[in-house]
Formats: C-alpha cells, structure tokens, sequence
C-alpha cells in the first residue's frame, strides 16, 4: 500500500494509501480523485451528495473522516453490510430459510404477545362500556384515559410488557386510536342463518342523529338523516346485504307500528318484501300491548288527572332538601324496610306506569305525611304540596291507586313476557289472550269491584279521608237552544264521585277500553302463522292437522310431504305420553318441539319449526341496545362518530360473542396490512 502513488492534481496535497490503516472503511476511486465511504455508498440510509460524488477536499480530509465516522447514518450503514455479510456466509440458506430461524421467530411472537395485550385491553374497555381514550394522553397528564392507564397499570406487574413498551418505537407500539378503532372494526366483523328475521327500531343518540339498529344477532347502527320509508328501507338494505344472506331465507320483519314502517302501500315493510319475498311484517306486541294499556289513561280526564298527581309526586320530591326529608320520614314510619324512590310514568314504556302507581301505595303513608310536613312551610313548596293533599286525600284517588294497581299485576306478567328475546308465536298468543280472560272476568264478576272498595274503604279508615272527590266543576249555563232538553253528562268532561255507583262506571269504563282497544289489536284472525305453530304442539286440539300447516309450508316454500308429516307426529306423540312406564318428555313450547325434530331425519319439519320459531314477535331486544347505546355515549363522548360508537356498542351488547373471538382470526386480518411490526 505505502508503494502505491496517486494523482497529484493539486499544487501541494493528494490522497495517501496510510489512510487505508487508519479507516478501513475508506475507498478511493482514481477517475475521479475522490474517496468514498463504502458502506454508506452500498447501503445508503438516504440520498447524500458525498455518497454520490465522494469527497476530495484533502485540506480537511482528517477531520472529514473522524466526523463522518461519529455520525448516525453511517452507524446505521454499516449494521446493515454486517447484516448483509452474516446472510451470506456458508451454510445460511436463502432469504426465505434465514426468515423462518428462532431468531426471527422469537420477534414475531413478541409482537403478537404485545398485540394480544392491546385487544384484551380494547375489548375489555368495549364490554364493560367504558371510554378507551382520555381527555389528553401526552405524557404529562396524570389521567390519560382507561386504555393508557390501564396498560401503565398492567405494565407494573409485567416486565416483559414494560420492556416493550420502553423499547419499540412510538410508531411501533399499536397504541394510536387509530389502531383502537380498526381493532374494534375486525372484532365485530368476526362476530352467522339458516332462516332469519330483520328487526329495526330508531332512536337519537346525544348528537341528535338518528340511528337504526338491524338484529338477529346485534348487527349494527345507521345514520339516518331522512325518516321517510324509501330511505329507511335503504339504509336496511346497506346494512343487511354485506353479511350475503339469503334474501329467500328472511321469514319475517319486526318494526313499530309508525305508519312509515307499517304503511300497506308505501311503508318499509311493503319496499323491503321486494327483496325478502317471503318476510312477514310483524308489528312489535310488546309495542302493541303498550299502546292498548296506555289508553287506560285516557278513559276520562279524570283518570288522565291522576298519572298527572302521580308524576307531579316524583317531580316534587326529587328537590334535594324534600327528598332528604321524605327519606327520613320513611325511616320513621317504616322502620326496618329499605327506603324506596318514586317513579316517573312514560309512555313508551308501561312497566313505568306500573312501578309508579305500586310505589305511590307502598309509600302512600309516608307521602301524605310528607306533604302535610311541608305544607306548613311557605312560598311554591306549600302552594305545591296542599294541591298535592287536596289531589290526593279522596276516595276517588284511592279507588283510581288500587284499580290499577290491580290491573298491573295482571297486565305486567304480559308486559314482561313480551319482551322475552325467546318469546314464540304460541307463548305471545296464549300471555295476550290470558290477558284477554283476567280482564273479562273482572268486568263480569262483582268479586273484583267489590274487592277494590273494601281495600279503598280500608285505605281512608287508615288515614282519616273523609272525602269522595275534589270540589266539582261549576256548572255551566247550558245554550239557550237546549232550554228544554235535559243534559245528563257531557263529552269530554271529568265525571264527579258522589258514590259508589260512580266509582263501578269509571272502573267498567276502564275495563270495556281496555278490552276494546285488546280486541281491536289482537284479533284472533291476525295471528298469522298460530295455526301452523299450535299444530305442532302436542297439547294442542289441532295438533298433527297437516291442513292447518299448509299455508304456512305454501309461504315459506318449505313442502313437508305426508310421510314425513306422520313419521314426525307419531314420534311426538310416544314422546309426549308414558311409554312402558318410562318418563314422557314436556313440550311446553315450540323450542322443545324442535329438539324433539332432528334435521337429518325429518328435514322439511325442521325447516318449518326453525321458519316459525324466527318470526319477531317482539323488538324489545334492540331497544335493549339502544340502551347500551346512551350508557356508552354519554354527554362527555357526544363527539365519538358512528364507527366507533358502532363497535364499542355491539362489543358491549354481544359480550358472549365478544368473549369467543380468537387472537389469530384478528391477527390475520390487522396483518393484511403493512405494519413496522412484524406480525
């Protein structure tokens, strides 16, 4: 090297061979009188002019090369030839063996370990309905939210979890909400019929948009900015057609009865049977029945007056200083007994009435006293509470508490039944019409009335009500044109209680509406599909008449030929009776039925029981998700959009499929696309 003698094309310095010692890194280039890094020139970390042109300024060689030799890219240079020199040493394989050693091995499955600690966390914050992100999450913020907070708190236990999240790169550790989000969309994307139904309902959320919400299981939330038919049947229609179901397969779906969903002509039921030719529209008879009690309230305005008392209670005593003093008197009178709250009515939810109207007799003690306390004060809070007394301390109130109080008790085990999510065509039959019984036979018998006055008249003993009604109306001066007729009562007009003849014609007036409005709504020809169903049952009358099953076979399109149809009803048969003194099986609904029906022995049958057990009787269970949706957007995240709202609300609702998902399906589809880590 010292023999060799390079261009000398300055006037006093040139490049020497001596460097070659000192950095072993160097090259020269002889065309160009210029030396170069090699490293740098091979595995550049980015464009530079020196890596290009080289450098040829000998004045300042020394210390060119000593900062060249301190800097980060050339560091960075020259890890990459070690690795390329290692890759290609004898015996290593080609690129795809060298990809599958432990070592890289062992580095994949960190990163999956990591992975896996961040859906946990995400979907634990999803099922327990918990905001994932914080107000800020920069490092000096002492609450960044329960995703980072809980993964610092994990971390604490963890050292391999706090290794790496000391060492991978920002980029690097999963962590942007962005990454939050796509795991929550894979995640319900993994969350599938044989015959299904499509229910939907609306509601708005806190930032005032409408959303619908589709279901057999939950499937998700629209934005629905038009509330008419033809673009509600749409957004339906954007929802369902992704998950490539069988339109022939849909037996039926379960709206409200608002006249843009129910419509015979232009509803969504009617645009929807276009694409699902075998679809039932079933108006919701948890909906129904509501809509046939709450007309209880609107018999005479009369009653109408006393869910207004019973509300105006609530209202009262929810003041901080009444509340805390109503509290203390139930204590007092109530020794031992839990203190109980008042209850508010609404109308789109009778259990309310019910609870509202029990509550106000349970607490009826405790409540006039309270009243009279704070009518002895002064200011609003007298001016209410003796109108309060003065509503409240009449025969006619008591008798209205106890009437309904009694005809909760019976309507509410219908209420309730009809919001089973299992609820079947037979049991939603048999809750109404039982209900159609209990009502008639307190309209017919005396017993009933004659109960309700006994426990009125036992109500005023106790607490030295004296009265039968408020003070009656002025009596009006009648038009002369009616000078000689005679004016027995007027529409519209509160009757006044005198006596108890009053009190029967109010509860027969509550009664023969609520079997009217009963009748009107469920009649006994509009149970669609009964028929079919009660032929299946083998405590039925009907039961093995394959004529009563044909319309629905001819609908569905499901032909169940006559063997099958006798092999199947003579194998119920033995099943539902005592066979040589072995134990008969119980077929209390259409669900134990379909058990007793196998599908490779009797194919057609199944398929007919699995079309009439899928028809929606009820849309409680999405409105059960509605509520899941204002518990998760609350007034704080009123800002989250409809994607994320979407995910947390199905993950929360479908905990059961949540809790099944698995690592590697997720791993799969959040690997499809480029990652720095490597999964």
């Amino acid at each position: 090297m010292t023999n060799l003698h390079f261009p000398n094309r300055s006037a006093t310095r040139s490049f020497s061979a001596k460097w070659y010692s000192k950095f072993q890194w160097l090259e020269y280039s002889i065309s160009r009188d210029a030396v170069f890094c090699k490293p740098c020139r091979h595995f550049p970390e980015a464009a530079h002019e020196r890596s290009i042109n080289g450098f040829k300024d000998w004045k300042h060689f020394s210390e060119f090369c000593a900062k060249h030799k301190a800097s980060r890219a050339h560091a960075a240079a020259l890890g990459k030839m070690d690795g390329y020199k290692q890759s290609h040493q004898p015996g290593r394989g080609n690129v795809i063996n060298q990809l599958n050693n432990d070592a890289s091995q062992s580095f994949i499955e960190r990163n999956r370990q990591h992975l896996m600690v961040v859906i946990d966390l995400v979907l634990f914050c999803a099922k327990q309905e918990i905001p994932l992100r914080g107000h800020r999450e920069n490092p000096d913020t002492l609450n960044k939210g329960n995703f980072l907070e809980l993964l610092n708190l994990v971390s604490k236990y963890d050292p391999e979890i706090k290794r790496r999240l000391d060492e991978l790169p920002n980029n690097g550790k999963l962590l942007h909400h962005d990454i939050q989000n796509e795991i929550l969309e894979i995640a319900i994307c993994m969350m599938s019929p044989t015959h299904y139904a499509i229910l939907a309902d609306e509601c708005k959320d806190l930032s005032k948009r409408e959303l619908g919400a589709m279901k057999e299981r939950a499937v998700g939330f629209v934005e629905t900015a038009n509330m008419n038919a033809e673009a509600i049947s749409a957004k339906i229609l954007e929802v369902v057609e992704p998950l490539q179901l069988d339109p022939a397969l849909c037996v039926g779906f379960g709206f409200d009865g608002a006249s843009v969903m129910s419509g015979n002509r232009g509803g969504v039921h009617v645009i929807l049977k276009k694409t699902f030719p075998h679809a039932v529209y079933v108006h919701c008879n948890s909906h129904r029945l509501n809509l046939v009690l709450c007309t209880a309230a609107k018999v005479s305005p009369g009653i109408s007056t006393f869910f207004d008392v019973i509300n105006s209670l609530h209202t009262f005593m929810t003041g901080a200083h009444r509340h805390a003093k109503f509290l203390e008197i139930q204590k007092q009178m109530r020794p031992g007994k839990k203190t109980m709250e008042l209850e508010q009515s609404c109308d789109v939810r009778w259990s309310s009435w019910s609870n509202a109207v029990s509550k106000v007799l349970t607490l009826l003690g405790p409540i006039l006293e309270a009243l009279a306390t704070f009518s002895e004060s002064s200011g609003q809070t007298k001016i209410e509470a003796d109108s309060l007394l003065h509503q409240m301390q009449t025969k006619k109130f008591l008798f209205l508490l106890i009437t309904f109080n009694q005809l909760f008790e019976v309507s509410d085990f219908a209420t309730k039944g009809l919001q089973s999510s299992t609820l079947s065509v037979t049991d939603c039959i048999d809750l109404i019409e039982g209900l159609k019984d209990n009502y008639t036979k307190f309209r017919n018998e005396n017993d009933a009335f004659d109960k309700v006055m006994a426990l009125t008249d036992e109500l005023m003993n106790k607490h030295e009500i004296v009265r039968w009604d408020t003070s009656g109306p002025r009596k009006r001066r009648l038009p002369a044109r009616l000078d000689s007729t005679y004016v027995d009562s007027t529409v519209g007009k509160s009757s006044h209680v005198q006596q108890n003849s009053d009190l029967q014609n109010i509860w027969n007036d509550i009664l023969d509406k609520q079997l009217m409005e009963l009748n009107s709504r469920f009649k006994p020809n509009s149970y669609g599909f009964m028929k079919a169903t009660a032929a299946c049952m083998p405590h039925s009358e009907t039961f093995g008449d394959k004529a009563h099953i044909q319309q629905a076979c001819a609908h569905f399109s499901i032909p169940v030929e006559d063997a099958e149809h006798t092999v199947f009803v003579q194998q119920l048969k033995r099943k539902a009776q005592a066979i040589s003194g072995e134990k008969k099986e119980h077929f209390p609904s259409l669900f134990e039925v379909l058990d007793a029906c196998p599908r490779d022995i009797f194919p057609k049958m199944n398929g007919l029981l699995r079309a009439l057990l899928t028809l929606p009787m009820t849309s409680c269970t999405v409105e059960r998700l509605f509520s899941a949706v204002k518990r998760i957007k609350t007034c704080t995240r009123v800002t989250m959009l409809t994607g994320r709202l979407n995910s947390l609300s199905l993950l929360s609702f479908e905990k059961e499929l949540t809790a099944s998902l698995q690592y590697s399906d997720i791993f799969k589809v959040f690997n499809s696309k480029p990652r720095r880590l490597k999964l």
